[in-house]
């Protein structure tokens, strides 16, 4: 049955037109290579004697990827790819990204030839702007808080095996899909073990003029689980766990240069035993000077996601983030996740050059619950008693990028610098970290036939 639905959507797709795509078939590749230096902290533990990798660790990260689209009709894409990620001097081992609810690694620098971009895509289904894409792909919306690659990581956050379809009209689009994220294990094939969550969702985007405005609204449902009863309780059983997601995006400039975002999610579901309540939200509220030298942008943000505030009491209030980015939302040295966190952010974007822009941040974090855990490793800092307080520390990051003359190249650097708060100081190290990183990336795309 599923065949004959496949070869019927098929062909449905080429008579719809009798058109020829231009190109027939194109290849790309885009490759990366990062230095990145970590002084006083790792990917997974924080301090001068971390329990496991170095204190100080200078590493280089390399990713490969190598697609080929084919076109044979202007409604038929096949996509075919490949992603190659290594890892080069990381003082922190392999077993450190072993995750016990999963029985395997999810290793986020290392996944060596895995498909990636392997997916079939029909358009214009039915005379209409409805297309359908089947296979493992990226999914991405918005500022991708809700849904996100995870691009800075160098395996990718969320790679996903999913089918989507979608519906686009004017400057307006529905999507809905179901899927399941991949997990980075280096040693075994992604297809020869389990996925990690499965997800369903529409996240739909709406343009609304307003008295020669525009402002847009972006509503949004996910629904989330894992049936491999693996979820502790806090009653110390084991379950499932199953969540729902309801939430809105709203953004818009409403004044000359003046713009804001706003994003708002409610969670409800079970973990194990647990029934689960959480939200989490961003403001973000910013202005261009257009006519000033270097165009500079400055705003201020906030992020929000609860914690839970009794850890005894059957009741989750933990927000887990949905499937969205982590590496330029809350700090760039990577300490925070959108987890039982508050963050107050203030930025100044400037721009010298039109091949080069510069971007400073300084964040404040606190814990939202300081009975939850600080989720750069939940399983080592946490103080159940709250006493540690919630203070995390605050943070400055600057990143700069430069687009180099030679076509498809791009260099980006950057410095970040951290001050622990009392929650840091009491249960990890009261010494300050520093990170530093510089990356070329190259992008090449060239049609063969």
């Amino acid at each position: 049955m599923r065949k004959k639905c496949f070869v019927f959507l098929t062909l449905f797709a080429f008579v719809s037109s009798s058109a020829v795509a231009d190109d027939l078939l194109r290849i790309n590749a885009d490759i990366r290579y990062r230095w990145e230096y970590e002084n006083n902290f790792n990917q997974k533990f924080y301090g001068k004697n971390p329990p496991k990798g170095d204190s100080s660790d200078s590493f280089l990260l390399q990713r490969i990827r190598l697609t080929f689209d084919f076109y044979p009709h202007k409604n038929v894409h096949i996509s075919a790819g490949l992603q190659d990620s290594r890892a080069y001097d990381v003082a922190l081992p392999d077993d450190a990204f072993y995750n016990s609810r999963l029985g395997l690694g999810n290793n986020p620098n290392k996944d060596y030839w895995e498909p990636f971009d392997t997916y079939l895509e029909l358009k214009n289904l039915f005379g209409k702007r409805l297309s359908l894409k089947g296979g493992r792909q990226t999914i991405a919306y918005g500022d991708k808080r809700i849904f996100g690659p995870g691009k800075w990581g160098n395996t990718g956050r969320y790679i996903w095996d999913a089918v989507k379809l979608s519906y686009k009209f004017v400057d307006n689009f529905v999507d809905t899909f179901y899927g399941r994220n991949i997990i980075h294990e280096p040693d075994r094939f992604s297809l020869d073990h389990r996925h990690f969550f499965e997800g369903c969702a529409v996240y739909s985007h709406f343009l609304i003029p307003t008295q020669g405005r525009k402002f847009y609204l972006e509503p949004f449902f996910v629904r989330k689980w894992d049936t491999h009863d693996n979820f502790k309780s806090e009653d110390l059983s084991f379950g499932d766990f199953y969540s729902n997601y309801y939430g809105i995006r709203s953004y818009a400039e409403i004044l000359p240069g003046l713009d804001y975002d706003f994003t708002f999610v409610w969670q409800t579901g079970k973990w194990g035993n647990d029934d689960l309540d959480a939200y989490g939200y961003h403001l973000l509220a910013g202005y261009k000077f257009k006519t000033v030298p270097w165009t500079p942008r400055v705003s201020a943000e906030f992020s929000y996601a609860s914690g839970d505030k009794n850890p005894t009491d059957g009741d989750r209030g933990t927000f887990d983030g949905v499937f969205g980015a982590r590496d330029k939302m809350y700090g760039r040295m990577n300490l925070m996740d959108w987890k039982n966190l508050q963050d107050a952010q203030i930025n100044l974007e400037l721009k010298p050059h039109k091949n080069l822009g510069f971007k400073a941040e300084l964040h404040k974090f606190w814990l939202a619950a300081d009975k939850d855990a600080w989720y750069q490793n939940q399983k080592v800092y946490r103080d159940k008693t709250g006493k540690s307080g919630n203070e995390l520390g605050m943070e400055f990051d600057i990143v700069g990028k430069y687009t180099t003359p030679l076509k498809g190249l791009e260099c980006q650097f950057g410095y970040g610098h951290f001050w622990p708060g009392e929650f840091v100081k009491t249960v990890a190290d009261d010494i300050e970290a520093d990170w530093c990183f510089l990356q070329l990336h190259y992008r090449f795309s060239e049609v063969l036939l």
